[in-house]
């Protein structure tokens, strides 16, 4: 015993090794316990804008079969939002990890509690109308974002198929009923017949509302609508909920 503690003296003379100061695992601890409150914080955000997303294409609402069930839910799915939302768990359960806390917990319990916290604090966020700003805010200072992330553009995106989406540029009614002239996602010009649509409640029927609109396509970009629903989804009416 006597012998080890010598070679460990004299190793530490010959290295001249320092110890290191109390202030310096302080200092780690805190750094590591901010990045873990930042990244259930970012996940948490995630999180919001992944329902909002989902929730705002409208995917549960005009479902005709099966198939078609399955291929709406999957076009809906924000897996951007959802990629980064996982990875922010496993982030946060890293830092977590090292903390002077983390070695209480295992892993399971760890990542349990990790995403736990994650979901209840972005459903909160959701909740509270936030996802509807940050997403706009996304869209306007970042190029392509809409279009690669938002899943509207993929579910509303599709004429063809009977769903249709854009910005209203104008409103008239004729003999033949009443219409709404849009503005499409790709930049195509619309004429969408509303005679007999069923109007959501939350939908502004007016110039520069953007909409979107479930039904059949014509020939000379006409569409027949049954539903005309809001861009914002139920997003929108939670928006009015708590505004």
């Amino acid at each position: 015993m006597a012998r080890i503690s010598r070679e460990i003296l004299e190793k530490i003379e010959k290295e001249d090794i320092k110890p290191i100061g109390r202030w310096s695992f302080v200092l780690r601890n805190y750094i590591l316990w901010t990045l873990f409150v930042l990244n259930i914080l970012f996940g948490s955000i995630g999180f919001a804008l992944t329902i909002f997303l989902f929730d705002s294409s409208d995917a549960f609402e005009l479902i005709l079969s099966v198939n078609d069930l399955f291929e709406v839910l999957i076009l809906a799915i924000p897996m951007v939002w959802v990629v980064l939302t996982i990875l922010f768990v496993v982030i946060a359960y890293l830092n977590f990890r090292y903390t002077d806390k983390g070695y209480k917990l295992s892993f399971v319990k760890l990542v349990i509690t990790n995403t736990l916290m994650i979901m209840v604090l972005g459903y909160g966020i959701y909740s509270m109308g936030l996802p509807r700003y940050i997403n706009g805010i996304l869209a306007e200072r970042i190029p392509e974002y809409a279009r690669i992330v938002d899943p509207r553009y993929r579910v509303w995106d599709r004429p063809e198929q009977g769903y249709l989406a854009g910005e209203i540029v104008s409103l008239k009614e004729s003999l033949e009923g009443e219409y709404i002239m849009i503005i499409d996602l790709n930049g195509e010009q619309w004429s969408v017949n509303i005679t007999d649509a069923q109007i959501r409640r939350a939908v502004s029927l007016r110039k520069g509302e953007k909409i979107k609109a479930y039904g059949n396509m014509f020939e000379d970009n006409t569409f027949k609508a049954s539903d005309v629903l809001p861009w914002e989804g139920r997003g929108r009416r939670m928006q009015e909920i708590y505004h």
